[in-house]
């Protein structure tokens, strides 16, 4: 086996570095064939990746080392770079949330998820969430989460603030999403959704589609839903009443939105909706800016070499 290490040495307030330095001193006790690369900017995992995909010959595994954006960066440009015969793909979580190792089944210890990854002797296809955005032309993937609204908001509230850096640093970062939700709870306006061009909901204030259970770094948003089950799940919360709104929220909190008859849930492996006016968006927690959307979104297929726990 022949493996290449890509890391995000800054995901997770440095926490990428750190993991990175685990990894690499107990590689140098084995005869595990490997090449590193670090990144050194934003978008840089992404074009590393592109520039990889078509040497699937010479690289069995492709093993990322950063948070859920660097994830998303990474196979985002394994399929941008080659269409066929790509490339399988592995994770060593080092970020703040970690919601698709959660949502796979990786140890969130780096040495027990690099074990994962050398005794797997098999890929196994997990399912890629895939949007296209007829108003503004963007597409591309999410492996955990497409949300729009409340959730949304809160990721731009989070992004945007000053102390996201140190509450990362101190391991706090969770704190920092919970005081943002606080503030965006009172302040986030209802939007319209027109679900499957047939279902309108007029009052919206929560819209998440989502390819594996796990949002926010670990509430459940969809309980049931499956990262290697080829099937999308999107949860709609209407804002009619402070108190069915408040109760949906800790419902939400709880990890039993779905469970909430407040709470509206589709399921299929294409979802089509329309949202106006402009709101915030949210892809894997990365920003696609505020504006109306006319989204579609299908699954695909991506082979992962890791297994799981």
């Amino acid at each position: 086996m022949k493996y290449y290490f890509l890391v995000n040495p800054c995901s997770g307030s440095g926490k990428g570095k750190q993991v990175w330095q685990q990894v690499a001193t107990y590689l140098a006790t084995t005869a595990v064939d490997y090449n590193s690369v670090l990144s050194k900017y934003p978008g840089h995992p992404h074009k590393i990746a592109a520039e990889l995909a078509p040497h699937h010959q010479e690289i069995d595994c492709l093993v990322v080392i950063g948070g859920d954006g660097t994830l998303h960066e990474v196979i985002s440009g394994l399929i941008d770079g080659s269409q066929n015969n790509r490339l399988p793909v592995a994770y060593i979580p080092a970020g703040t949330g970690n919601d698709f190792a959660r949502g796979y089944g990786i140890s969130t210890r780096p040495l027990e998820a690099l074990q994962q990854i050398l005794q797997n002797r098999q890929e196994r296809v997990i399912n890629v969430g895939h949007y296209y955005d007829s108003l503004s032309g963007q597409q591309g993937i999410f492996l955990n989460n497409f949300g729009i609204g409340f959730d949304a908001a809160i990721v731009h509230a989070t992004n945007n603030s000053r102390a996201k850096d140190f509450l990362n640093h101190h391991h706090l970062g969770t704190f920092s999403y919970i005081f943002k939700a606080v503030k965006v709870l009172f302040t986030q306006p209802p939007f319209s959704v027109r679900i499957n061009d047939q279902q309108d909901f007029t009052h919206a204030f929560l819209l998440v589609a989502s390819n594996h259970p796990f949002i926010g770094g670990g509430i459940k948003v969809a309980p049931g839903q499956r990262v290697d089950k080829r099937q999308l799940e999107l949860v709609v919360v209407e804002k009619h009443h402070w108190l069915t709104l408040i109760w949906s929220m800790l419902m939400f909190a709880g990890g039993h939105l779905p469970a909430s008859r407040y709470a509206h849930v589709f399921r299929g492996t294409q979802l089509k909706y329309q949202i106006k006016p402009a709101q915030y968006g949210q892809i894997d927690g990365e920003e696609p800016g505020k504006h109306a959307f006319n989204l579609e979104l299908t699954c695909c297929d991506y082979p992962f070499w890791q297994k799981q726990e």
